[in-house]
Parts: structure tokens; sequence; C-alpha cells
């Protein structure tokens, strides 16, 4: 093997930084660094001192290997080694389905003629024995087991003892180890068992969502389990429906899923699932987060609706799986409850693709908060109109007249065609609002007849807005805006771009050159915000200062920003 396969582990860190220790039993965490990474998939950690395998590891993209172990064992050390080694008991490779690594890992075993059967049914014994092994715990002797049906003599006797003491099952009277387990009870006693590791909170939904055809047959007892792990549950443990979409029957693009959940679970289904858990669960940090001083804790952030993708790229960057860190938010606030909540210290700090409005700041000079904006990214506001429409830009003196005075009810009245004009604009509390503010109102308000009949409530809503105001009879064109990596970072999933066009502002066009050296008129910054008296080794201000360096604007970019270097 090459040497560093048989590397020992560097550090140590404690489970808190994966999740919160309210439902964290006592792990920690381990790590070895600078490992090889060909082959890495295949590759986890195992005890030094006795060869066995961790099997809650692995590698994190970075150059380390991680490891989820019990904390009486945070002092034994480790090293690296590889699942792809290892030979099955069986010749018939292919009847493992791709198990290989968890049966490596020594949560999987053979049957008694050494294959792994993958369709077979498990037994509730048998996925007490799995969900046991994937922990790693001491197991207990099997004496004091709590059932009357679970004999001290029976092989599953200290397997479905410590699952009891880790929470896995249920304490009762009777434990039916022989009957099946169904697709509910392995997602409710993997999710447990998960949780008792630190890594999954069944009180929290998952980060993406699963749709069921079948939800309402999951029982109540197990919707939590189900939720918390969401798209997490394999394929393999639902039953996929190909559905048509078109009225040709030979048309099929889609499936519908269906639980299930009192069909008895398969060996495969048992085993993908607890392998789903191994890789897309554990949050750790990457070097880039420890090198940043952000692996033990993250600031609470918020935001405009538009940097959001910001958010995700930073999580992304810094944590494996870092959509399930217990700190990362789901959604952003939108600009101006964002700004609010950080004055009144509810956020640490905020991503905002606008200067604060007036009346934020007159709100933060009420309450004595100073903010603090640092540039992380290039963005501007933008207008726009239907593609069909000849128009091809306006004067900012024009915008200001279009949206203070409603001057202007036809487009041939500002240089464009003989078309009627549809105005919209942005709710008030809005960060494109605060936009139009700064650039064009001057203290004044958008015309009342404009706020009253076409406002846009939603950033998205102002893109399919001005698509559906197009009209023939007559011929008419609306007008809208927004912020321009908002508008591209929509089109990916809206497709907007192929029903509007972005017009030229004083003669300049809104493009990533433009924006980047100042010559587009309405070109501005994508901000980090701080109260000013935030302290230096705070992790919000570490977060700032994370945006500035190469890995920070990386993120930038990944989010559809314009970065700065």
């Amino acid at each position: 093997m090459k040497n560093s396969i048989k590397q020992l582990v560097c550090v140590v860190l404690v489970a808190a930084i994966c999740m919160p220790a309210s439902f964290a039993a006592d792990f920690t965490t381990v790590r070895v660094d600078n490992v090889d990474e060909y082959g890495a998939i295949s590759k986890r950690l195992r005890y030094a001192d006795d060869k066995t395998p961790i099997p809650l590891s692995g590698f994190s993209w970075d150059g380390s290997i991680f490891a989820t172990i019990p904390a009486e064992n945070a002092n034994r050390p480790v090293e690296v080694f590889s699942t792809a080694d290892y030979q099955p008991p069986s010749d018939d490779e292919s009847d493992w389905y791709g198990m290989l690594d968890l049966a490596a890992c020594g949560v999987l075993t053979g049957d008694s003629d050494g294959k792994f059967h993958p369709e077979r049914t498990v037994t509730r014994a048998e996925a007490a024995a799995m969900l046991v092994r994937t922990l790693g715990v001491a197991q207990a002797d099997g004496t004091q087991s709590g059932y009357a049906d679970v004999p001290a003599t029976a092989w599953y006797a200290p397997v479905v003892q410590t699952a009891r003491e880790c929470g896995i099952i249920s304490p009762d009277t009777q434990f039916r180890p022989e009957a099946l387990v169904t697709r509910e009870e392995f997602a409710v006693m993997t999710a447990r068992a998960m949780s008792y590791a630190g890594l999954l909170d069944m009180e929290k939904a998952a980060p993406t969502a699963l749709k069921l055809e079948d939800a309402d047959a999951i029982s109540s007892w197990a919707e939590s389990a189900y939720e918390s792990f969401g798209s997490l549950i394999p394929v393999s443990m639902l039953t996929e429906v190909q559905a048509a979409e078109s009225d040709d029957p030979t048309y099929l693009d889609s499936y519908l899923y269906y639980a299930e959940p009192q069909k008895a679970a398969t060996r495969l289904e048992s085993a993908e699932l607890i392998d789903s858990c191994i890789r897309w669960l554990p949050v750790y940090p990457t070097a880039a987060a420890r090198e940043a001083g952000l692996d033990k804790e993250m600031p609470i952030i918020d935001g405009s609706t538009s940097t959001l993708p910001i958010t995700q790229a930073v999580y992304s960057a810094l944590f494996t799986n870092g959509e399930r860190h217990p700190a990362n938010p789901l959604t952003h606030s939108k600009s101006h409850i964002s700004y609010e909540r950080l004055i009144d210290g509810e956020v640490d700090m905020l991503f905002a693709s606008v200067y604060p409005a007036s009346d934020i700041l007159a709100l933060a000079e009420e309450k004595g908060v100073e903010l603090e904006l640092i540039p992380i990214a290039y963005d501007a506001m933008i207008f726009f109109t239907n593609k069909d429409n000849p128009a091809t830009g306006l004067t900012s003196e024009q915008i200001s007249n279009i949206y203070v005075n409603n001057a202007y009810d036809n487009w041939n009245q500002i240089g464009g065609p003989d078309a009627l004009l549809y105005p919209y604009c942005r709710n008030n509390d809005s960060g494109s609002h605060a936009q139009m503010e700064r650039h064009f109102l001057h203290g004044a308000e958008i015309h009342e007849t404009i706020r009253q009949e076409t406002t846009s409530y939603a950033m998205q809503s102002i893109l399919t807005d001005v698509i559906d105001a197009q009209t023939s009879d007559p011929t008419g064109y609306a007008l809208g805006y927004s912020i321009f990596y908002y508008y591209w970072n929509a089109n990916m999933v809206l497709g907007t771009a192929d029903h509007l066009k972005l017009l030229e502002i004083d003669g300049v066009a809104p493009t990533d050159k433009t924006i980047a050296d100042g010559s587009y008129p309405l070109s501005n910054n994508t901000y980090v915000v701080l109260r000013k008296d935030t302290p230096e080794d705070a992790p919000a201000r570490r977060l700032a200062d994370f945006m500035l360096t190469d890995a920070g604007q990386r993120c930038v970019e990944n989010a559809g920003y314009g970065p700065l270097q």
C-alpha cells in the first residue's frame, strides 16, 4: 500500500460542528488529511489497532477523509483503507449489487451460502443488526434486551439490546424479531440511528422534499423519518412508475414514486438507504472552512432573494453536504426584511444585492445601528421589455419620467414603436425598489397609478408579468426592472430570456464587461452587510473575509454573479 493509505489521524473534531448537540449522542469526528485522491470514493477509515472498519466515514474531496465514531474511541489511532480491496465471500460479485462498500465495512454479511440475495426480505432482527454495525458502537451482551420474545441465547440478542439502548427501536414487551421489517419501519429505525450519531435531525425537514403519490399511506409515526430524509430515500426503496406527459402513449418522460410503506423491505433497499445516509448525511468542514475559521461555527445568514445562490454556494464550498448544515438557511427573507433582521440582531450578516433603502437607513439610525457594506461581487439594475419590442434603450431621464410622472403611455414618445407602454414596478419593501430609490426616485414615489395597477410582488413575477402583458390588439409592450445576475439565473429555470430582452441605458447595454468596468450607468455591487460593531473574530466577520479570497470569489462566480477578481 502507498504511504498515504497508512497515514494516521491528525485531528479530532467534536460532532457538534455537524449537527446540534441537542439530538446528537456521544459521538465525535476524526479526520485524516493529505490523502491521495485516486480511488477516493472507495476510501474509508478504520481503527489502526485491530483493523476494524468505520462505516460512517468517507472522502471529502479536499484531500481529507472523515469518520464519525463513538466518543469512547476518540483516542484510538485510525488509518485509511480501500473498500475496493474487499473480496466478497461469494464468487458471484454481481449478486452484491454494488453494496461491496458496506460489506467491506462490516455492515452487511452474506447469507449461509455467502451470497447477498438482494431481493430477499429483511427481518426486524436483521435490520437492527445492520444499523448497530453501521454506528460502530460496542454491543451489549444480550442478556437484558427487555423483550420477552428475544432470548439471551439468540444470535440477535446483543444487537437488539444495543438497538434498544441507542433508541433505534422502541421499548416494548415484544420485538417480533423474525417478522419482516416494512419499508416505513426500516426508514424510522435508520433515521433514529442517524439521529443517535448526530447526523440527522428528525424534527427538521430535509432541504429537498420527496414527492410521493401515496404520502397519505405513511403511518403518522413514520412521517418525520421520511420528511427528514427527503430525497435521500433511494429509488430502490420506492415503487417507480413511468407517467405519460403527452397524449402520445409512446411518450414517457417522467416517473411517479410510491412509498408503499407497509411493503416488506428487501436487503437491497435496506442497504441502499444506509449507503445513502453514509454518503449524504455527514456535514464535514472542508479545508476552506478550516482555513477560514468557520469549521466549528457559522454566522446566521439572511439576504435578498436574488443572493440565495451565494449562500448555497458558500455552504457547498465550506462543507460536504453543506445543504444539510444546521445553520444553512433554506430561504432568504428578501431585502427589506433581512435588513430589519440584521438591525434587530436576529441575524449576523446579509448577502445583499442592493444598497439599503432610505427607510432602512432611517431605522438603523433610530436604533443606533451602523451598517457596514463590503462589496463582494458586481451586479447592476437592469430594465427589460418584451423581445418583440423594436425599442432598444431608454435614458435615465425617460425612466424617471415613466415611473415618477407616468408621463408616457406609448413607446413612440420615447423613441420606440407605435405601441402602448405598460410599466411594471416592484413593491416598496423589495430590493429592486431600493435600487429605484437610489438611481431614479430621488425622494419621490413611484406614480400611484403604476403602484395600484402594475405592481409585481416577487422578483420572479415581474419577469413573467412583463412577458404576459404583451398585447397584439392593440399592440403593446411592458417594461420592468430587476437585478442583472438574478435575471440570468432565473432564465436557467424559467427560460425568460426567450421572451424578454435587456435595454440599453443611456446608450450602454448591461453586460459582464460593462458592469465590471462601470461604463454601464446602473452598475453596483453585491455586498456582505454587517453591523459595524461586529467583532473581528466573529464568524460573520470571518465569512466576510472569506468572500474576498480566491475561494470566496469562486463561490460568487458559481452562484452566477460577477466576481471582483
